[in-house]
């Protein structure tokens, strides 16, 4: 049959339309690395003048930052600093009194995004320092102490208290906090002897109901279930030098459970959902989205979907950067497309060793069968595992970064790292917070009462959650 120009033209058209989307494809699949430094934030806030309290850094450790974060973007336009402070009694008082004067006091700064300019502040008395906020999913946050969950509204508006008595036994004690990256559900674990307790609270609703969990007080929460190491890694001071436990999911939808299941399971003894996804494992997991999660160790950060499958993964030299992986040292968008993560400076890094090198790299290419990247991502860890042995490590409960060499970004739409904050240490010591807003668009980091924002390149692409 003989094409007329009509056919031509669109034939042509056709032509240029695929080459087009291939060249948009190829652009969107690799993007520019931009590098960036510590030293030229959008602007810096120093909380001392606000009352962070100077020269007593003990006092913020005591907060647990396994469970409390030390700034959050509560919207993509509001940042907020919490600390905590001291307060001055004066004389012996019993604390059975309903009128004794809480020993602590937390304290809110909410500060404008764009300029650092402080918008509103808010302050709690306290029983504990184990206290902070965590931000709710369409706008303002819950306030959590050990006696009560508060939500307040955009406008710092106090919309309602759950009492923490309404959710336990009266011997249970508090064990581990975690949110969802959507920042829509936030999981609370109470510990009674060698069993646990863990209750899902609605961040808009504040409803209440149980879901299953280990006794472990180190997991991460997605919106429909938990993921927790089956046993943290044991047998002598550097607990991680032994790869040995399992990923767990707890309240997962399995493919032959019934769509109630997910989430819902009101009695943990009669219906226990749970699922090995990885056996043995090396490090910690954290989820980004409700189906995909990081999984770090000190040599090592991979990403992985909710069956196991590998995506990405990359080896660290030890000896020049490390994970604390016991610090919390990845932070997600609440939109699942990014993830923020610290890095540390090896003490026994060589004097020119700069945060542009980063060390060995192994790469899963996701379009590779199964086998395939089963077998990359074995190879990987065993050597991740067997480099553990010089890393460094604190305890569960560490800040983010002791000796920060830089904060990386990772793009899963793109599949790659697309912005890394070169840290100088002369001016920024210490990560002991860091967050990217809701969008994944900025990065703020909390230098020890010291808060700073940086730009990163606009999100465009999307991510299923």
């Amino acid at each position: 049959m003989r094409l007329t120009h009509k056919h031509h033209a669109r034939f042509a058209i056709f032509l240029c339309a695929l080459f087009v989307a291939t060249l948009t494809t190829a652009q969107q699949s690799k993007l520019k690395l931009i590098r960036a430094s510590s030293d030229h934030p959008l602007w810096r806030v120093d909380l001392k003048s606000l009352g962070y309290p100077q020269n007593n850094p003990d006092l913020q450790r005591r907060r647990g930052f396994a469970n409390f974060d030390t700034i959050s973007f509560v919207s993509d336009s509001i940042v907020a600093a919490t600390f905590v402070t001291r307060e001055d009694i004066p004389d012996l008082q019993r604390r059975e009194d309903p009128n004794h004067i809480r020993p602590y006091r937390l304290h809110a700064i909410f500060l404008d995004a764009l300029t650092g300019k402080i918008l509103h502040t808010l302050d709690w008395p306290i029983e504990n320092p184990n206290a902070g906020i965590f931000p709710r999913h369409n706008g303002g946050f819950l306030l959590l102490t050990t006696d009560k969950i508060v939500s307040y509204s955009a406008d710092w508006t106090e919309l309602k208290e759950l009492p923490l008595s309404e959710l336990h036994p009266t011997t249970a004690s508090l064990g581990g906090i975690a949110e969802s990256p959507s920042g829509k559900s936030l999981i609370v674990q109470f510990l009674r002897g060698n069993s646990a307790q863990c209750v899902s609270v609605h961040t808009d609703t504040m409803e209440s109901f149980q879901v299953p969990c280990g006794v472990l007080d180190v997991f991460t929460a997605s919106d429909n279930g938990i993921l927790a190491p089956e046993k943290l890694p044991g047998g002598n001071d550097l607990r991680e030098n032994s790869p040995s436990g399992a990923y767990v999911q707890y309240g997962a939808a399995m493919p032959d459970a019934p769509p109630a299941a997910v989430g819902r399971i009101q009695n943990p003894d009669q219906a226990r959902v749970a699922r090995t996804i990885c056996n043995p494992c090396v490090g910690m997991p954290q989820f980004i989205n409700n189906d995909t999660m990081a999984v770090y160790s000190p040599t090592n950060i991979s990403v992985v979907d909710r069956a196991g499958k590998v995506s990405f993964t990359q080896d660290l030299y030890s000896k020049e950067k490390w994970l604390d992986e016991f610090g919390r040292p990845v932070r997600s968008s609440a939109n699942g497309r990014r993830f923020a993560v610290a890095f540390n400076l090896s003490p026994f890094a060589r004097p020119d060793f700069t945060s542009g090198e980063n060390g060995s790299r192994t790469v899963v290419d996701s379009t590779s069968s199964a086998d395939e990247q089963r077998a990359a991502y074995a190879n990987a860890q065993s050597r991740a595992a067997h480099a553990s042995a010089v890393a460094i490590h604190m305890s569960t409960g560490d800040i983010p970064a002791e000796m920060p060499l830089d904060v990386e970004v990772y793009d899963l739409a793109a599949a790659q790292w697309i912005y890394t904050l070169q840290i100088n240490s002369e001016h920024l010591h210490q990560i002991w917070g860091l967050a990217l807003s809701p969008n994944g668009n900025q990065l703020a980091i909390d230098s020890g009462g010291v808060i700073q924002i940086f730009a990163l390149p606009p999100s465009t692409n999307s991510v299923p959650k």
